[in-house]
């Protein structure tokens, strides 16, 4: 019997290889190690995702099921590597012997890349003494050939020097515990190397193909099963950038990297990077007058660069669902999948990439704009301020927000719209005038950023009659009575700070503003005031609106708190007449 500490070490293992957090271990059913252990010995997870026909042998007994772009996995048990059935005794017994690199390729249903090899002459070379690793696609990776790739393997059928062929070999044995995160591995075919990839989810690539099924085992090196043929044309060694300068398709591009003057710096960037390039159609997707005005502008084009830069190389049969990735600008973009492909952001990828010396290009089909290359009006839809974009558009405002500049939005979110008194939201999504009213008051001229916000700092708002008042904190920011939460969202026309409530204009005077104040009453306060107004100042304080420059803090006493001073007083008198 195993014990429990052998049993949660290797359950531990598995789904690190998976890409689990440790944490999941604990989440493993008792049941579902009676289940695997039920299986017998030597028996090890195939783990299928549904109607794609891709399996994955994960050489692990206890493995959790999971959705692989929007699928539910599917789980079945076969021999772990190295082990076969013996007649009907539970699990795997009998120890498979080894068998050349060609038989072991045969023997895992590569039958087509063998028959390939066979014909080739290659035999021989893989049948006999040398230590070679073979990456062998599936046969059902012939299916899906493209047509030029088919082509030439038809063109180099029977020739020992076809470079496809070549190019899937390696001359020594390479287990995957060497495999590392970014790893270039010389083949067979002179000059050409293939890219490895191993990923956070266990997902492992070489060339962007899948590795499905690892670590077999021959007498003269091992086979590794991969998902995809591999082409060796799509993988040079010239650096990224020159294959962007030379493509035609990506043009635009090209001119764009010039300018931005980030070209040395994509050159000699340290490690590998995936170049999200868009065609030259996707940037004729662009008004010409935006396209230029984002080209044209220094800091937008090079937030354009660096918003389709990833410091690292991703392949897009890699994805499994929702994955965050920063780019070289900071930003992040959203990779996702499902039964139909897989998108970044919102835009389809086509499957069509380029790997370079220094990382990989993936053709798309819009350009990623962000936030520094948006219009205000985009970043608040971008950010989900609904509310806010809606009044822009019923005040007529589309226009200023998407075209001029610069401007300061102060933008409540959409809690604090609905925090809001809903008649006053309700009439302002029927009311030009109030919606107006409301934008106009959360905007100002200018770029106003939070490194340049000083406290009880006034800048006045887009009605260009009320000021809007800053806080400064330590550990937060105000406008009005509200918090900034979310600041320093640069677009090119301007920038949106995140607030938490809808502020007005302080257009009332202090004593209007009490007298307004549900629940509470403040007339002694008032009355006072009003006693000693004037003989000083203090009737000034009451009338403080708008115009005024100064800012005060007022602590004011409820009638109620008046009252209680007064019962404090009348229990002093009777102590100092005797009562005590």
């Amino acid at each position: 019997m195993w014990t429990a500490e052998v049993l949660r070490a290797v359950c531990l293992g598995c789904l690190l290889v998976a890409g689990a957090q440790p944490a999941d271990a604990k989440r493993i059913p008792r049941w579902w190690m009676k289940v695997a252990q039920r299986q017998g010995p030597n028996a090890c997870v195939v783990e299928e995702v549904p109607n794609t026909g891709l399996e994955f042998w994960t050489e692990c007994r206890y493995w959790l099921n999971r959705k692989i772009c929007g699928r539910r996995t599917r789980i079945r048990f076969e021999c772990c590597e190295g082990f076969e059935r013996n007649g009907d005794e539970n699990g795997c017994t009998r120890v498979k012997p080894l068998m050349n690199l060609l038989e072991t390729a045969e023997s895992l249903g590569a039958t087509k890349w063998a028959q390939y090899i066979r014909e080739s002459g290659l035999a021989g070379e893989l049948e006999g003494a040398a230590a070679y690793t073979l990456f062998a696609p599936t046969n059902e990776a012939f299916e899906n050939l493209r047509r030029s790739l088919k082509s030439q393997m038809e063109a180099y059928r029977g020739n020992p020097n076809n470079p496809i062929l070549l190019y899937h070999m390696l001359p020594t044995k390479l287990l995957s515990d060497h495999f590392q995160a970014d790893m270039m591995a010389e083949t067979r075919y002179q000059g050409h190397s293939v890219r490895i990839n191993k990923y956070s989810n266990g997902m492992t690539t070489i060339n962007c193909a899948l590795l499905i099924r690892k670590d077999q085992h021959a007498t003269n090196g091992v086979v590794h099963l991969i998902s995809s043929v591999l082409d060796p044309s799509i993988g040079t060694g010239r650096n990224v950038v020159d294959i962007v300068l030379s493509d035609g398709r990506f043009s635009v591009l090209a001119d764009v990297l010039e300018r931005s003057g980030y070209i040395n710096r994509l050159r000699t960037m340290q490690g590998s990077v995936t170049v999200l390039a868009p065609s030259d159609e996707a940037f004729q997707k662009l008004p010409e007058s935006r396209r230029e005005k984002i080209i044209n502008d220094n800091e937008a084009r090079l937030a354009l660069i660096q918003n389709h830069i990833i410091p690292h190389v991703i392949c897009e049969s890699a994805v499994t669902g929702e994955h965050r990735v920063t780019t070289a600008s900071k930003d992040k973009l959203m990779f996702s999948c499902d039964i139909d492909g897989t998108y970044v952001e919102t835009t389809k990828m086509r499957g069509n990439f380029n790997l370079g010396q220094n990382g990989i290009i993936h053709m798309i089909d819009d350009v990623l704009l962000p936030d520094r290359a948006k219009n205000l009006l985009e970043l608040a839809e971008s950010r989900q301020l609904y509310t806010f974009v809606e009044l822009v558009k019923k005040a007529g405002l589309e226009e200023t927000l998407s075209h001029t500049g610069d401007y300061t939005f102060f933008v409540p979110d959409e809690a604090a719209w609905y925090a809001l008194d809903s008649q006053v939201l309700d009439k302002a999504r029927r009311d030009l005038d109030l919606a107006g009213q409301l934008v106009r008051f959360h905007g100002a001229y200018g770029r106003h950023l939070t490194n340049a916000i000083t406290d009880n700092q006034a800048i006045m708002s887009l009605n260009e009659e009320d000021p809007v008042r800053l806080q400064v904190w330590r550990r937060a920011l105000g406008v009005e009575d509200a918090l900034i939460t979310e600041p320093d969202l640069e677009a090119q026309n301007g920038v949106i700070h995140i607030i938490n409530k809808v502020i007005t204009p302080s257009n009332q005077s202090l004593a209007d503003v009490l007298r307004s104040l549900p629940g509470h009453s403040f007339e002694t306060f008032l009355e006072a005031v009003d006693r000693v107004s004037q003989e000083g100042e203090a009737g000034a304080l009451l009338s403080l609106g708008p115009g005024d420059e100064m800012f005060y803090t007022f602590f004011v006493p409820t009638d109620r708190a008046f009252r209680r001073v007064n019962q404090v007083k009348g229990v002093v008198r009777w102590g100092w007449d005797g009562g005590w």
